[in-house]
């Protein structure tokens, strides 16, 4: 009889604990502030890079923000040296993991200049899938548009409660 007493005793010393536990986990930092992104080098020995304002538009377990950033793609090798871009986006949090789905809103310019004529057309949305560290300084992920490559986001600033 000893050993189903031992039993209940652990379940409820277990079922006791699990609320303190709980309140020990940390909640995920938000990512609302503004941000400095840069990716390693893509295949084609291009690196985007630029700067980011990230906005929460709701709440809730999976939170919402806006973001809007100015994109800057610079190239070592081929006809393209670099775009600049302006661009939206939504964001979407769960715990520490982040995804970021971007529109072009507009080329600003291009060098060379003769690139500008279709640019609007052929330039894919920047977006972003990172994880925000404990600390909510820094997010790490991967870039995606035409081509993929990691990125690293650095807050710049105070962080935002």
């Amino acid at each position: 009889m000893r050993r189903p007493a031992a039993i209940l005793l652990a379940v409820a010393i277990a079922l006791g604990a699990t609320p303190f536990a709980a309140g020990q986990l940390k909640k995920a930092p938000s990512p609302a502030g503004d941000w400095e992104f840069k990716t390693a080098q893509l295949n084609d020995r291009c690196i985007i890079s630029g700067n980011m304002q990230i906005r929460e538009v709701g709440s809730g377990k999976t939170k919402h923000f806006s973001c809007t950033f100015r994109a800057v793609q610079s190239c070592t090798s081929g006809e393209i040296r670099a775009i600049h871009t302006d661009q939206t986006c939504t964001l979407t949090q769960t715990g520490s993991k982040i995804s970021m789905v971007s529109k072009v809103e507009r080329i600003v310019k291009t060098d060379p200049k003769e690139l500008m004529n279709g640019m609007d057309r052929r330039y894919m949305p920047d977006n972003f899938y990172v994880a925000i560290n404990a600390d909510g300084d820094e997010m790490d992920g991967k870039f995606e548009s035409m081509g993929e490559a990691p990125v690293k986001f650095r807050r710049k600033g105070e962080l935002l409660s």
